[in-house]
């Protein structure tokens, strides 16, 4: 295996694992927010690459709160080293969300 292939799978493991790790993390953060983050993509698949981001949607019932989780969501992701596309779930448009749901994973 070439050192770029090796390197490439390396950088993949770290970033499922650390998904994993933020997976638990959002889930109990998310009961203490009174929502729950919605993981789509390629984390929710489980099939994370070597240049993968996470995305999550942020289902919150209040603007207050709605910043709390998307802030805890960005710096979790940050000190994990994980690229993030964060999105509150009520801005999503509706063919984006019926293209997403399907694969989701609720996390809360």
């Amino acid at each position: 295996m070439s050192a770029l292939a090796e390197h490439k799978r390396a950088e993949a493991a770290r970033r499922t694992d650390a998904a994993r790790t933020l997976c638990r993390e959002l889930a109990a953060a998310a009961c203490g927010f009174g929502g729950r983050y919605l993981l789509y993509g390629s984390a929710a698949r489980g099939a994370l690459r070597y240049d993968s981001d996470v995305d999550p949607l942020l289902d919150f019932p209040d603007p207050e709160r709605m910043t709390a989780a998307w802030t805890f969501a960005e710096e979790r992701c940050a000190a994990l080293g994980l690229i993030a596309d964060i999105l509150p779930l009520p801005t999503c448009d509706e063919r984006f969300l019926k293209h997403v749901l399907p694969e989701v994973r609720s996390l809360g």
